[in-house]
């Protein structure tokens, strides 16, 4: 838990930092320099060069600055849209439960890759696109932890003591079933993030994703790929970021399932 809790503060720090415009590095993340195309890395260029000599440990930064916000917007639009439906089909049950229920099964059976490239083609592969594309089959997991935490939550007798205080159904719902739900869906969320990188990065290096001159780690390794035999380390710096960053996040996951006893 420490070393995955501290590779992600280490990423969250040097993206913040250079977010805010602090030179991490004297190079810009789309400065070319043809004097030193392909270099390997060294002390001036920590991560080497690319095919059109800008600095890869700058462009990496960048593409983190990319990737993360593309992942948190994701579990963030996924938490909105998750626990809306979810306290709905929980709360009302009934018909609403079996038509939400339904609806995320019908939305379970897309192949993910086919909804990602379609959202991807009509919004022409913009950041907001692939937002909504992941969001889009991001929610399901939050929707029925929801659903399950209000169901079970919702006939307890502190919901009951709430009722004959008189307190309204939405009172009901934020201030004592739905932040009885929010271990669970913390959880979820957690494994949201990764899922969100993976396919951000399956997605950019496929070609649908990020255009130029935006940077993701999908895009440096789309680009890298053709060099893998030549210059590996094109490729493996940011394919060592995404891994990293996705094994953090699963094992920041699991210590939260275990701490919450889920």
């Amino acid at each position: 838990m420490k070393i995955s809790s501290l590779f992600i503060s280490t990423i969250l720090i040097l993206t913040l930092l250079y977010g805010l415009g602090i030179s991490i590095s004297h190079y810009d993340y789309n400065q070319i320099d043809a004097q030193n195309i392909l270099n390997s890395p060294s002390l001036i260029n920590w991560f080497g060069t690319d095919a059109l000599g800008r600095d890869l440990f700058i462009r990496i930064i960048h593409g983190a600055k990319m990737s993360l916000a593309i992942a948190f917007l994701t579990a963030l639009n996924a938490l909105l849209i998750g626990s809306v439906l979810g306290i709905l089909a929980g709360y009302l049950g009934g018909i609403w439960d079996e038509i939400i229920s339904r609806f995320i099964d019908f939305i379970y059976s897309l192949p993910d890759l086919l909804v990602l490239s379609v959202i991807a083609l009509f919004l022409s592969k913009s950041t907001s696109g692939i937002v909504i594309g992941l969001a889009f089959i991001s929610w399901m997991d939050v929707a029925r932890l929801t659903r399950v935490e209000i169901k079970k939550y919702k006939e307890a007798d502190f919901t009951e003591s709430a009722r004959a205080l008189g307190l309204s159904h939405i009172e009901i719902i934020f201030k004592h079933l739905y932040p009885n739900a929010l271990p669970s869906i913390f959880v979820a969320l957690s494994f949201i993030i990764p899922r969100a990188i993976l396919a951000e990065s399956t997605l950019s290096f496929i070609g649908l994703g990020l255009s130029p001159p935006d940077t993701s780690w999908g895009t440096l390794t789309g680009d890298a790929w053709q060099y893998l035999y030549t210059d590996p380390h094109l490729l493996i710096f940011p394919a060592l970021m995404i891994f990293m960053t996705v094994f953090s996040f699963n094992f920041i996951g699991d210590s939260l399932a275990k701490r919450f006893k889920l």
